[in-house]
């Protein structure tokens, strides 16, 4: 019942009466569990057993410390109950293995939190880019920049902390659905940025497609002044934006005049110039958009109760678990 568990799962399920009632809560600390039992008038237990053991229970949630998550994952899984786990999904791509084929064989749904795959910006950015609109996009460049320091336990290795594991692992999910290459090539740069403790706060990942746009992923706590979440280049035209606004424009090149290579000298010594026509374009978040959280747990109610596949499969999130894995081994290769 940290941030992720109380303030994201429990608030959430809490306001999904309709489709989940919160049975049970395990929590070590004894205060969270006494606010919990009040606050959502269910049962509340130090330890995990109690909840395995329970036959009135589906579902569990997986929001324990990222180090936990295949070992947690892995126990309800033999209890046959599905899952929900907070990413990151696993450490390893043999861990995410292990965690999907049990969930095979014990015939329960094991569903990743990559809530973000959700987000209505990202939904719009996806759209655009697949569409064609921007012709061969060439760059996207996804930056999440604040300035903060860091002490809690994400700040430490041994927990799994440190931003490739926590929010680069949202960034590199959505980058891998735009960029639709299961091997690219990659160069990364962590450093501990603000961090008070041993783990990472400042990544730089680039990720080089054979057969599409280079992706360029900036997490950083140490930017002072911030850029946009979104900046992607293409031969149409280009987009920039927030989390909440975006705007595209592009140009209709079959208006344009016909041009050709002219291996002559510039005219007026100058470097070629054209006025371009943009059709220019934007998107708002429409206000009472849905949670993010929130349709995702829809996904996963109607995967239990009616067997519909997820929009986050556990072999999706798989994808960037080993990108994770061969991020760890380039960053070996160079010490």
């Amino acid at each position: 019942l940290g941030r992720a568990g109380w303030k994201i799962h429990a608030t959430t399920l809490r306001a999904m009466e309709s489709r989940f009632t919160i049975v049970a809560v395990s929590e070590p600390d004894g205060a969270r569990r006494a606010e919990a039992s009040q606050s959502l008038s269910c049962a509340a237990h130090a330890e995990l057993d109690p909840i395995l053991r329970d036959p009135d229970i589906e579902l569990v949630v997986v929001a324990s410390p990222s180090h936990l998550h295949t070992e947690h994952s892995l126990a309800a899984i033999a209890e046959g109950k599905h899952v929900v786990c907070e990413k990151p999904f696993a450490l390893c791509a043999e861990e995410a293995d292990r965690v999907i084929d049990a969930a095979e064989a014990a015939g329960v749904v094991i569903a990743p939190f990559q809530n973000r795959r959700y987000e209505p910006h990202f939904r719009k950015v996806l759209e655009i880019v697949r569409s064609g609109e921007l012709g061969e996009v060439l760059q996207i460049r996804i930056c999440w920049h604040r300035f903060s320091r860091r002490w809690d336990w994400q700040a430490m290795r041994r927990f799994g902390g440190g931003v490739l594991f926590n929010n680069g692992a949202h960034l590199i999910d959505q980058a891998l659905d735009l960029l639709d290459d299961p091997e690219p090539e990659l160069f990364l740069d962590l450093r501990p940025g603000l961090s008070l403790g041993d783990a990472e706060e400042h990544m730089k990942l680039v990720l080089r497609s054979s057969r599409g746009p280079t992706l360029d992923i900036e997490f950083t706590n140490a930017s002072a002044y911030e850029q946009d979440r979104w900046h992607i280049m293409g031969t149409n035209g280009g987009l920039r934006g927030t989390t909440e606004s975006l705007e595209w424009r592009t140009v209709d090149w079959s208006r344009m005049p016909e041009r050709r290579v002219d291996p002559g000298p510039a005219e007026d010594r100058l470097y070629p110039i054209e006025e371009i026509p943009w059709a220019t374009r934007t998107w708002s978040l429409p206000p009472g958009s849905p949670s993010p959280y929130a349709l995702l747990y829809t996904d996963v109610h109607s995967a239990i109760r009616a067997g519909t596949p997820l929009l986050v499969t556990p072999e999706s999130a798989r994808r960037y678990v080993h990108l994770l894995d061969r991020c760890r081994a380039q960053l070996e290769e160079a010490l």
